[in-house]
Formats: C-alpha cells, sequence, structure tokens
C-alpha cells in the first residue's frame, strides 16, 4: 500500500469534519417534517431549490405529474410546479394562470412544464440547483401550487452563494446512510416492540417493507438550505382472502319475457363477478429521519433528529352491497332494414 492510498481517507475524513459542523436538535412537529399543501405567496423574484425527484412528495398530496418535471421549492412550503414559456411545440396553451398577491388571472398563450430540456435556454443543467427564478413576468404568485418560470438564474457555485447544492446532496446522503447504520440495533428493537404491541402474540408474515422520502427547500431568510430525509419500515401479520364471484353471491341469472327474438335483436347479459385476493390484517411499522441544515458555503451548520415512532394500520375486508347488480344498458338497436 503506498502512500497516496492511505492519504485518500484521511483528507475525505477531514473534508467531512470540516464540512459537517452540527448542532443536533429534536424535531417537535412530526406532521410538518414533510410539509402537506403548504403554500404561501411568492414573489416577483424568488430563491429556491428547483430540483427533480419530487414524485414522491407531490404524491403525497395527491398531485402526479410527468417523470421528468422539475419543482420548486422555497421557505419550507411544499413544492410548486412550474411552467416554462416556449415558442416551440408547446403542450399548454392559453393557461389562465394567478398572479400577484390577489390571484388576478393571466393567460399565457404557449406553455411546456419545466424539466431537464426546457430549461437548458437559461443554463440551468444540473438535476438539483439553487436558482432566482422571475415568477409570472414578475408579478408574484398567490398561495398556489404552480406558477410561470419567465426566467431562471443559477446561484449555487457563485462567489455569493459558494455551495453546489449537488455535492451537499451527495454528502447528506452518505451522512444519512451512516446513520440508519448506527441505528440499525435501535431500528430493530422498535420493531420487536411495535410487533408486540399491536399484534399481540402473532407473528409476522411479511414482507417487510423499507420506504425513504427526501424532501429539500431553501429558507431565503437565513440563506440555507434544509435537506430531510425520512424513512418508514412496515411489516405485518395478513391474510390473503378472496373476494369477489361465487355461486352464493352472484344474482339469480335474469329472466326475459317468453317472445321470439331475432338474431339482430339486443341481449342483456350480467357478467360474472370476477374473483380478486385482498390482504387484510395489521400492518405496523417505524418512522424516523434526519434534518440537515446548509449554510449558503455548503457546510452543514446543524442537524434535527426525527426520533423513532411505530404506528399500525388495520386493513379490514372490503365491503360490499348485498342484492342484484344494477342491469347492464341494452346495446343500441340496430336500423331497421329497407325491403326490397
Amino acid at each position: 500500500m503506498n502512500r497516496f492510498s492511505l492519504l485518500v481517507p484521511a483528507l475525505a475524513a477531514l473534508f467531512i469534519g470540516s464540512t459537517f459542523v452540527q448542532a443536533q436538535e429534536t424535531i417537535k412537529d412530526r406532521k410538518g417534517f414533510i410539509p402537506n399543501r403548504k403554500h404561501a405567496v411568492v414573489a416577483g423574484k424568488a430563491i429556491g431549490i428547483l430540483l427533480t425527484d419530487g414524485a414522491p412528495i407531490l404524491q403525497l398530496e395527491g398531485r402526479s405529474g410527468p417523470a421528468d418535471q422539475l419543482v420548486f421549492s422555497t421557505g419550507g412550503n411544499s413544492y410548486r410546479w412550474v411552467y416554462v414559456p416556449t415558442q416551440v411545440n408547446p403542450l399548454i396553451t392559453n393557461l389562465q394562470v394567478p398572479v400577484g398577491d390577489k390571484g388576478e388571472k393571466a393567460v399565457y398563450a404557449a406553455l411546456n412544464m419545466a424539466n431537464p430540456k426546457s430549461v437548458l435556454p437559461w443554463a440551468v443543467t444540473l438535476p438539483y440547483a439553487l436558482v432566482e427564478v422571475e415568477v409570472n413576468n414578475g408579478r408574484g404568485s398567490p398561495v398556489n401550487d404552480s406558477f410561470v418560470g419567465t426566467s431562471f438564474r443559477v446561484l449555487d457555485g457563485s462567489k455569493e452563494y459558494p455551495l453546489k447544492v449537488v455535492d451537499v446532496l451527495k454528502l447528506v446522503k452518505a451522512s444519512y446512510a451512516d446513520h440508519i447504520a448506527k441505528q440499525q440495533k435501535n431500528i430493530d428493537e422498535a420493531m420487536r416492540d411495535a410487533a408486540e404491541r399491536y399484534l399481540k402474540g402473532k407473528a409476522p408474515t411479511g414482507p417487510r417493507e423499507k420506504k425513504d422520502l427526501m424532501y429539500m427547500t431553501w429558507l431565503p431568510e437565513s440563506n440555507t438550505m434544509r435537506v430531510h430525509f425520512k424513512t418508514t419500515i412496515s411489516d405485518g401479520a395478513y391474510t390473503i382472502v378472496n373476494q369477489g364471484g361465487g355461486p352464493l353471491r352472484d344474482p339469480p341469472p335474469l329472466k326475459l319475457p317468453p317472445k321470439k327474438v331475432s338474431a339482430e335483436s339486443p341481449v342483456l347479459r350480467i357478467a360474472p363477478k370476477k374473483q380478486f385476493a385482498v390482504k387484510t390484517g395489521t400492518t405496523f411499522g417505524i418512522e424516523f429521519g434526519v434534518a440537515y441544515i446548509v449554510n449558503k458555503d455548503g457546510k452543514v451548520v446543524g442537524t434535527e433528529e426525527l426520533p423513532i415512532e411505530s404506528f399500525a394500520q388495520q386493513l379490514n375486508v372490503p365491503v360490499f352491497e348485498q342484492g342484484p347488480r344494477p342491469l347492464p344498458r341494452p346495446l343500441p338497436v340496430p336500423p331497421a332494414k329497407e325491403s326490397i
């Protein structure tokens, strides 16, 4: 082993030590750790994080969009959809957009969703960037979940904002993975306690599942970036129940009046019920996380821990209405043939 190979880990440790100047605190508002439909007025120019991978957070609010969409985050609020003007192949035309503090309507003739390709004219080339955006041609936006970004200026890596969001994100992701590894004993113990508490002697059937969420935002008042990681680990005791058809649940066949039916007459039929599997039982698990506070120089100046907390959810067999189902609509009557 040469001297260089020994020097690399030492330099890495020195870099991490100089980047992390942590002040550990505990999260008191668990519900607000990941914002849910939290919006505020946005000024005509706003500084925030323009990022990809926003879909998991949007889905918590029942929102969805294109897979390659970019969203904007500022002030610790929910992610905002961003539209950008275009002169070539617009996907959205004549969209009425609320602008200003009071939400007056402005019409934008040709727009696309912000994505890595549509923001290239403003030299936004990275999946995560600190930007200053002009909102709705400088008119700002009311409390809303979207706006039109009419121009962008990349700030990170500049003299005023030396941090590089992509590099800092790699660093805090590695730190959070290390945090989970160090907490593994506590995690396993918390899952055992949750199983005993919620299953009451039943053995878990699995599968054990793990889901990670990441939320990013920029706080203009303090010139700091926040990166929140939240992990949910779940397991359960489940039973698979078949639902749907069966001779006891299907209504009797429809009795048609006795008459001569031609080949061209509409025929009423009731489709048989299909069987499908339903998972029932008790889901239990734990959730925990860490928030990293990063200053504009790219140093982690504080962390806030979301303590381990257990939860449970009961999955019941869905209740279906008894009795006959509505009759299907008859097929349209074919036109009468003209006699020759």
